[in-house]
């Protein structure tokens, strides 16, 4: 089978020579490259043209579109059987392709997520920020990141050509959580995983990074944002049993049961036990949205017994995180401490007048 490298590329002109070098030296050599420059403003493009090889297929987007719009680009433009994705600034090990064929070719998988190392920006590796995978069941994995988050690496993920087909084209607009959402559809499609042990993607965190999963207030507040969008994805499960599975545990705790009819009002529902605010609202809306839908107020009270009522009810569960907690518990002590300094005051004077 071949292997087709997609890579987006965006101002990477200082690492891109090292990611080539480390392609080009690969130990397995039945693959193509398809490097998708998202409208660079460095020296990116002419960096990438010093390496003359038939296998390497360079584009250029007219103007910046985003992560998912180049791997989009990336993935009209290949023709292997094998997809590893792998950005420009990272690298790989000499072996590292032909230990991903391998894994395809041994087991009946449609994802490998290979072993990930950490480099600095002189291509040390940093053993005291080594990446170690989440080696879970998918049901394990599905359920954490419904209520938690993402759990997988994408730096060298690799899929069958059919398996990504199934969840083409990307979404543009997402960025942060652009690997989150092929994560959550592969799954919820049933992609076969394997976890490679072997440590064979260098992943790239220089310290003076500047790339969008640079830590920053703007990155969390746009990682929020599109939190909604990946909720929306398991609206799309109509597998009953599915649903069960993942959402097991949670079931024993509530009695609430999924049907092919309440889908939107289970799914809301477990999301109201999200440790995160975030996702407490996304469930509340998805609750709210399909109450107000015609007759389904009726379908509720006979399928769980629930009205109205209880409907206004669930607006605590949305106030009830830990911060608030914490607001509301200090708060209630600074009122008992102000009474109790108004008392003490007033003893004191007291006493002074008496005397």
């Amino acid at each position: 089978m071949k292997i087709s490298i997609l890579t987006p590329s965006f101002n990477h002109e200082k690492y891109i020579g090292f990611f080539l070098q480390s392609v080009l030296g690969q130990t397995f050599q039945n693959f193509e490259l398809i490097i998708v420059d998202d409208c660079s403003w460095d020296k990116n493009l002419e960096e990438i043209k010093k390496f003359k090889d038939e296998r390497i297929k360079l584009i250029r987007h007219d103007y910046n579109k985003g992560i998912n719009a180049t791997l989009n680009t990336a993935f009209e433009n290949s023709s292997g059987e094998i997809l590893v994705f792998c950005a420009s600034d990272d690298m790989l090990e000499r072996d590292a392709l032909e230990k991903i064929y391998q894994a395809f070719e041994e087991t009946h998988i449609d994802v490998v997520y290979p072993g990930v190392k950490v480099i600095d920006e002189n291509n040390m590796i940093s053993q005291s920020k080594k990446i170690e995978m989440q080696y879970k069941e998918p049901l394990e994995i599905l359920n954490y990141m419904f209520f938690e988050g993402n759990c997988l690496m994408s730096v060298g993920m690799s899929i069958k050509r059919q398996a990504f087909r199934d969840i083409y084209p990307l979404p543009l607009g997402l960025c942060n959580h652009q690997d989150t959402f092929m994560h959550i559809n592969l799954l919820l499609n049933g992609a076969k995983i394997l976890f490679l042990r072997d440590e064979v993607i260098l992943y790239r965190m220089a310290s003076d990074q500047t790339s969008i999963s640079a830590r920053k207030d703007v990155t969390l507040t746009r990682e929020n944002l599109e939190i909604e969008s990946l909720m929306d994805s398991f609206l799309r499960v109509k597998d009953i049993e599915l649903l069960k599975k993942v959402f097991k545990n949670e079931i024993q705790n509530t009695g609430i049961m999924p049907y092919e009819d309440t889908i939107e009002f289970f799914l809301g529902r477990m999301a109201m036990h999200s440790s995160q605010r975030v996702r407490k609202y996304w469930g509340y809306h998805k609750i709210l949205e399909f109450y107000n839908k015609s007759n389904n107020s009726n379908i509720l009270k006979t399928r769980y017994n629930f009205n109205f009522k209880d409907l206004l009810g669930l607006a605590e569960l949305c106030d009830s995180d830990m911060m608030i907690k914490k607001y509301r518990k200090y708060k209630k002590l600074f009122k008992g401490s102000l009474v109790f300094c108004g008392i003490l005051i007033m003893v004191i004077v007291g006493i002074i007048l008496w005397r």
